[in-house]
């Protein structure tokens, strides 16, 4: 084998055949500023020599396949006339493709001059037409045939680069098809959203509950009349309120069966209510900020998910699988009907029609696959989300219209997050569940208490419950894992308070204590479904938890005749203290940065109650 005949040598050539074909397209079709953009003043393609490889992922098989084609047609004992048929019938294809392209590799097969005459035929044929068999030179075996066979590796080369310019339609290159194959040149970088804080807020209306939840307890979705997989949630209070959770199929207006909504439930696994607890995080600030569309990076999300600890998972794997978590939330559907408020007061009714609960669009950055038409290894995911059409009534910016207060948000200390679901399952759903159930409210001055049992029942999978009541060992297994998630989460500062009647001391997580003579009156089991808790999230959440929505206290401001005017100088004294940005504040507002600007110079004059939406926005902004 010389040094030429390698696959990597192979590769190259190939790649460069296609390089050259498309040098010579792009010069044909495309105007003078699009040349300037794609082709280097020394007349090659911006990228080259790797040009293919930048924008396309062709898999090692194809090339070793390739390559051994290459191999066996090289080892053959060609006579004159066969290998004269190989390139008339099996390399006409290509060379067609080919035709106009002034090249080395090509010009082998289709330049040379002939010193002895080809049979004459008696067909005719036109003095302007030239047919490809024209091209192809009737072999002197003495003369070229060897040289042919030594230029084996060229012609192999120009056939398996036809075969890919096929597969990629290069052949059919016009102007539109030559700027989306080259977008990723030119492809501005979104602007994503800053990570979340420590604390953030979080909606945590009925809708978004539903649908977190329909991801750890997958034993809840059921069969409907029409055969569609549905997770219905069922308010206790009123059974009339509810919010059925659907998965939509690869066409619009399609609901996926009963067995292909757990395939695609399962596929996302837990890891998708996490996704969902960030989405929602930036739904609540893009409320806030009357921007209901926001981007986030798949690099900065792998970060905040905890995941850049799976060392098993390269980050283009760990993209990747962002990406699919991704694009089947956008495909979960909700039909909801419920109605809040006071029976004397105003109410809110909401009834949603079967609509999409995100509207996600994902934009997997890197080599496209040739093969599969998707980016199968990314180098960067952008997520762009925007809630569905239940938001609007929903958050309707987190109860700002009076009379419309659903005040069902909280905060999300974000570090719960980062629980890997596969060694503390228990905990990440015990937290989740927490998180999403207190909430600010009007009432329910207790939403910190539970019972064990009724905290079980809501997070863990109905099977294994019953398991746990019918055999030692799995009431054993279920009690650890209960002390497992109790002990994670007061290691990162949940407050756990036991009762002292119902959960004994030798009851708890790593106690010591002895067991009483009279333990085994009751099981074990029992006994830890009867004990009561309190578990508190994390400083300074249920202080916050304590507060009314901020936004309906600006409802409630009445200025007096002795109440200070508030001036733009007073707005930029506090933002600064605070710590706000001109552009956080203004976007809050509904403004541009230059309008605050002039504001806070007193360059523009403004209301009081627009100075005091700004005042207190900025309260909110650091909250």
């Amino acid at each position: 084998m010389s040094d030429q005949d390698t696959l990597a040598n192979f590769k190259q050539t190939t790649i460069e055949l296609i390089e050259e074909f498309l040098l010579e397209k792009i010069t044909q079709i495309a105007p003078d500023s699009l040349r300037k953009e794609f082709i280097l003043d020394d007349g090659v393609l911006k990228g080259e020599p790797n040009f293919l490889e930048q924008f396309f992922e062709i898999s090692d098989g194809f090339w070793d396949m390739g390559y051994k084609w290459f191999q066996h047609h090289k080892s053959m004992n060609w006579t004159a006339q066969e290998l004269h048929n190989f390139l008339l019938h099996e390399m006409k294809p290509s060379l067609d493709l080919f035709q106009d392209v002034i090249s080395d590799k090509v010009l082998v097969l289709t330049a040379r001059k002939l010193k002895t005459e080809k049979p004459k035929s008696s067909r005719k044929t036109s003095k302007n037409r030239v047919n490809f068999e024209d091209t192809i030179p009737y072999f002197d075996p003495n003369e070229y045939m060897q040289s042919l066979i030594e230029s084996m590796h060229d012609v192999c080369a120009v056939r398996i680069a036809g075969e890919l310019i096929t597969m990629m339609e290069l052949d059919k290159l016009s102007l539109v098809t030559l700027e989306n194959l080259l977008e990723s040149t030119s492809k501005s970088v979104p602007i994503t959203e800053e990570t979340l804080k420590e604390i953030t807020g979080l909606p945590t209306p009925a809708p978004l509950r539903a649908s977190v939840e329909s991801h750890y307890r997958m034993d809840k979705w059921k069969k409907d009349a029409n055969n569609f997989g549905v997770f219905e949630s069922i308010s206790k209070t009123n059974p009339k309120n509810r919010v059925e959770v659907y998965i939509g199929g690869e066409k619009d207006g399609d609901i996926l069966a009963w067995e292909a909504a757990l395939q695609v439930i399962d596929l996302m696994g837990i890891d998708a209510a996490k996704l969902q607890l960030v989405f929602a995080s930036y739904a609540f600030n893009s409320s806030i900020r009357n921007q209901p569309r926001f981007s986030l990076k798949g690099t900065e999300l792998i970060q905040q998910i905890g995941w850049d600890k799976k060392h098993r998972l390269t980050v283009s794997e760990k993209l990747a699988k962002i990406a699919s978590i991704a694009f089947h939330l956008g495909r979960m559907l909700m039909e909801c009907t419920w109605v809040e408020g006071k029976p004397k007061g105003n109410k809110v009714d909401v009834s949603v029609s079967i609509s999409p609960l995100w509207v996600i669009e994902v934009d997997a950055r890197g080599q496209k696959n040739i093969f599969t038409e998707k980016v199968d290894a990314p180098e960067e995911v952008y997520i762009n989300v925007s809630p569905g059409p239940w938001a609007e009534k929903w958050l309707n910016r987190m109860g700002m219209k009076a009379g419309m207060a659903l005040h069902q948000f909280g905060w999300l200390a974000t570090e719960l997050l980062k629980i890997d679901p596969y060694h503390d399952e228990l905990a990440l759903k015990l937290a989740i569940h927490l998180t999403m159930a207190s909430r600010i409210k009007m009432q329910d001055k207790n939403q910190y208490e539970h019972k064990v049992g009724s905290l079980l029942e809501a997070v863990e999978l109905e099977a294994r419950i019953n398991a746990a009541r019918q055999e030692k060992r799995e009431a054993y297994n279920l009690k650890q894992r209960w002390d497992s998630a109790l002990t994670l989460l007061m290691s990162m500062n949940w407050r756990v308070i036991f009762d002292d009647t119902t959960y004994s001391e030798w009851l708890r997580p790593n106690s010591k204590a002895k067991k009483p003579s009279d333990s085994r009156k009751e099981k074990i089991i029992d006994r830890l479904w009867k004990a009561k808790i309190t578990i508190m999230p994390p400083d300074p959440i249920p202080t916050l938890l304590t507060r009314k929505s901020e936004p309906l206290k600006l409802k409630r401001i009445v200025r007096t005749k002795s109440e200070a005017i508030l001036t733009g100088a007073d707005i930029r004294k506090k933002r600064e203290a605070k710590g706000v940005s001109q552009t956080a504040l203004a976007e809050w507002m509904g403004k541009t940065k230059a309008w605050l600007c002039m504001v806070e110079k007193g360059k523009r004059k403004i209301d009081q109650k627009q100075a005091k939406q700004l005042y207190a926005g900025i309260d909110i902004l650091t909250s």
